[in-house]
């Protein structure tokens, strides 16, 4: 999968699932829980999307890491997880 077809898919989800659009005003580097954006519940769906869509496994350190908190950081560490090269691996 290329970098833009996950980020993209991992953009589309969080934006449609919680009714949101990523702009100047709400940047992908908000913490979605801090915005309100994204509750517990949000965070089992989004967390099961990922397993569902791109076959990763979290372990309780991911999940206790805070991996799922921004867009940034959940493409950074999808694309970790799929061998893909990141902005913030440059």
């Amino acid at each position: 999968m290329n970098d833009a077809s996950y980020k993209l898919k991992l953009r589309n989800f969080i934006e449609e699932r919680f009714l949101l659009t990523f702009d100047e005003e709400f940047p992908e580097n908000s913490d979605l829980f801090r915005e309100g954006a994204m509750d517990s519940f949000g965070y089992v769906q989004l967390h099961r999307f990922i397993e569902n869509e791109f076959g990763i496994t979290f372990t309780e350190i991911d999940l206790s890491q805070g991996v799922l908190v921004s867009l940034t950081q959940i493409q950074d560490y999808v694309g970790r997880r799929l061998g893909q090269s990141t902005a913030t691996d440059i």
